[in-house]
């Protein structure tokens, strides 16, 4: 399968603006079904995903319940793209992952690496506990 795109708007489908009314909603899908039918044009490559997405575009805009939960879906996908969430990630960078990625990064198949004592505590927040509970 090829890689999908994302479906388009089905007002921009009709050639129509948000606040159309049913009939010219229902007038502008007959006018594309008779221009795009298949006996009124030879076939072409994209000519049956064409009509296929006049057709999502009416059954779904036709409804009003499906209408009403489509244009509520447009409303918030500007806003849910606007504000990322972030996430919170602690990572703990040890001796061993220095270690790794010193090997990963360096042409010397073979590096002479230097790993120096672990020193108790290397974490911060191990640090503000040990302070804490022991006073150290």
């Amino acid at each position: 399968m090829g890689a999908s795109r994302p479906p388009r708007d089905h007002y921009t489908v009709l050639g129509l603006h948000a606040q159309a009314s049913p009939e010219q909603i229902t007038s502008a899908y007959r006018a594309l079904i008779r221009a795009l039918h298949p006996d009124a044009r030879p076939s072409g490559p994209t000519a049956a995903a064409e009509l296929a997405e006049v057709i999502d575009a009416y059954q779904t805009l036709h409804d009003p319940l499906r209408r009403s939960a489509y244009d509520a879906e447009r409303r918030q996908e500007p806003q849910a793209a606007s504000h990322p969430v972030r996430i919170p990630v602690r990572v703990r960078y040890t001796a061993d992952t220095a270690e790794q990625s010193f090997q990963q990064t360096t042409a010397d198949p073979h590096p002479v690496v230097h790993r120096a004592a672990p020193q108790p505590y290397e974490d911060p927040l191990d640090r503000l506990i040990a302070w804490l509970f022991y006073g150290i």
